[in-house]
């Protein structure tokens, strides 16, 4: 179902009690609510009664910062329709995320990246899934270990052989999503 969330264009499938939220990639790169990678998560985690909310960021680009307020907004959103709600995020997504994940039950962060622009990852204490590609061409794979290294726990790590695309990769990523949020 189509929706629009305070001027915040999003897709909203309810489908279960539970709810993830889904970050795009950056907006300046093409990323959308419409990216592969986020629609396979989707087709995942709906299969195990997931009720999912994907968003495109508003325009004009606002530097990370105005991103953040998106994913806050959408949160607040599915927290006043759901009773456990976590939220995914992919590369620029990861970094929204990250900075709204305490005000969720569990986050997970693919290809996570650690600063866009004028924003940092950030740690939080919920449950978190890491999902990195060993081959990813915009963070390198020391780096992406470092991040996972300096979250708190509880977290968990998958490193795939793919590049930040993760072509070849598609069903083993979303399998890994919803078998971390179905366990929690």
């Amino acid at each position: 179902m189509e929706i629009v969330i305070d001027s915040i264009r999003a897709s909203y499938d309810v489908v279960g009690e539970r709810a993830l939220l889904l970050c795009p990639p950056h907006p300046l790169m093409g990323g959308s609510r419409f990216d592969v990678r986020l629609e396979r998560v989707i087709n995942e985690v709906k299969g195990q009664n997931f009720s999912t909310l994907s968003f495109d960021y508003k325009t004009p680009f606002r530097n990370g910062i105005g991103e953040i307020e998106d994913a806050r907004i959408c949160v607040r959103y599915l927290k006043e329709r759901h009773d456990f709600v976590a939220i995914f995020g992919y590369s620029f997504g990861s970094v929204i995320a990250s900075n709204v994940a305490d005000e969720c039950d569990a986050a997970v962060y693919l290809s996570p990246i650690p600063k866009i622009d004028e924003v940092e990852f950030k740690d939080c204490k919920v449950p978190k899934l890491f999902i990195i590609a060993k081959n990813d061409q915009i963070v390198s794979l020391e780096d992406s270990r470092k991040l996972v290294e300096r979250a708190s726990n509880p977290k968990e790590i998958i490193e795939l052989e793919t590049d930040h695309f993760y072509f070849g990769k598609f069903d083993v990523m979303a399998e890994s999503v919803a078998d971390f949020l179905t366990k929690l």
